[in-house]
Order: structure tokens, then C-alpha cells, then sequence
């Protein structure tokens, strides 16, 4: 995404974020397996791995996927049935995300540390 790519940014921990009009609660974890976020929408929970917060793209990026999974369950397309929603949410984020980084405006830097 883009070339705002910035490593030497200490990203802040998010607390929690609204997903169609719904409080969905942020965490922060290690995963030893490579992985960086999950969703759990049963919970209105999304985890990050704590690697995010040293790369504000990739905590953006994943953000941003562990959101669209969240969308999908609240749309019920995670119900239907033959559903591909990885596939899904890795067609908007290759599609769609990369638009939005485009045209979207200037957000203020995090401050360094």
C-alpha cells in the first residue's frame, strides 16, 4: 500500500473501533506462528499482533482485513453457504484497499519515541 511505509514509528495501541455501528474491542497479541490478527465476530473482538505496532502500513493493513471479516459476518455472508470469505476479503484488499490508500487524504504522522 502506497509508500508510507515507516518502521521507526511507534504506533499507538487502538482500544477499539465502531464497525457498522457496532463497538467492536481491539487486543493485542504474540502469535509464534507468523500470524498477525484475527476476528472474532461471536465476541465483537478483533486481535492484532503486537508486531503491527511496529509498522504503521501492516497495522493499518491488518486492521483493515480483520474489519472486513467483521463486515462480512454482521452482512451474514460468512452464513451462506460454498462461502469463500477469505477469498472475499482478500479480493477488496488487493481491489479496493489500495483506491482507498490512493485517494484518501494526509492522516498526521505518529510521533516518534
Amino acid at each position: 500500500m502506497g509508500g508510507r511505509h515507516t518502521k521507526n514509528i511507534i504506533m499507538r495501541k487502538i482500544r477499539n473501533v465502531t464497525v457498522l455501528g457496532h463497538k467492536i474491542k481491539i487486543e493485542y497479541k504474540t502469535w509464534h506462528d507468523g500470524q498477525f490478527g484475527s476476528c472474532d465476530p461471536d465476541n465483537r473482538l478483533i486481535k492484532l499482533s503486537h508486531a503491527c505496532l511496529d509498522d504503521d502500513e501492516l497495522h493499518w493493513a491488518t486492521l483493515s482485513h480483520e474489519v472486513m471479516h467483521m463486515i462480512f459476518h454482521m452482512a451474514g455472508i460468512s452464513f451462506m453457504e460454498g462461502n469463500s470469505e477469505e477469498a472475499y476479503v482478500r479480493c477488496i484488499e488487493s481491489l479496493i484497499l489500495p483506491w482507498i490508500e490512493a485517494n484518501k487524504p494526509p492522516i498526521p504522522k505518529a510521533r516518534k519515541r
